[in-house]
Order: C-alpha cells, then sequence, then structure tokens
C-alpha cells in the first residue's frame, strides 16, 4: 500500500468510526454524511493505486466506476454502493429532501465498512 493509498485509507476509518457513533446517537443525516465520505476516501485509494486523484465527489464515482466498477477489479456492487452513499448525501444536503430513515442510515454505514474490507485487500495486493 502507498503512503497516500495509507493516508486515505486511516481518513476513512477516522469518518467511519465517527458515521458509528453518530448513528448510535441518531444523528442519521451527518452519520450519512461521514460514510459517504469514508466510501470516497476508500475509492480514492483504489483510483490511486492507478494513479488517479479526482477531486469532486461525482469525479470520484465516476472514474472510480470506470476503473473498477465496469472492469471486474473488484466487485460491482461497490460501485452501486458508492454511488447510493453519494445520493443519499446529497439528498440529506438539500431542503427538499426528507429526513434520513435510521434503516437507510446503518445500511450505508455498514456498506462503507464492507467497502473498507475489501479496498485494504485490494491494496494490500496491489502492492
Amino acid at each position: 500500500m502507498t503512503a497516500r493509498g495509507a493516508q486515505l485509507v486511516e481518513g476513512a476509518e477516522q469518518a467511519l468510526a465517527a458515521a458509528q457513533r453518530e448513528l448510535e446517537a441518531r444523528d442519521l443525516e451527518t452519520a450519512s454524511e461521514r460514510a459517504c465520505v469514508a466510501m470516497l476516501r476508500l475509492a480514492k485509494a483504489c483510483l490511486n493505486v492507478d494513479g488517479l486523484s479526482p477531486g469532486p465527489t461525482r469525479a470520484v464515482c465516476v472514474a472510480y466506476g470506470q476503473q473498477f466498477g465496469r472492469t471486474g477489479r473488484m466487485y460491482s456492487a461497490y460501485f452501486r454502493w458508492l454511488l447510493d452513499a453519494a445520493d443519499l448525501r446529497k439528498a440529506s444536503a438539500t431542503d427538499y429532501a426528507g429526513p434520513i430513515d435510521y434503516d437507510a442510515a446503518a445500511t450505508v454505514v455498514e456498506r462503507a465498512e464492507i467497502f473498507r474490507d475489501a479496498v485494504v485487500r485490494f491494496l494490500e495486493r496491489s502492492h
């Protein structure tokens, strides 16, 4: 794992720990936001293996989809989960969206944890 990959994974770990705390405190919007941030950092860690470092959320999602989601390098559902987390994050940031329910927040946190484990395994095999 490269130094940058390790840094991104560490940031994701911190975001996931915060997401879990917020979920337990029933701050569902913040928990969802933190889980999405974790997933984006993990996707960036994967992209870093290929020398890519996209910035904005949408660019990360597109690049991850092209490099990993559609190629079979990683389980394709992770790409869908990344998009779902980004959509949930966007919806929670808008005034017209309804509140996030507990099940949706818990699902995104759980998926982020599964994604973390897969990314760490991928990064360990890559270097």
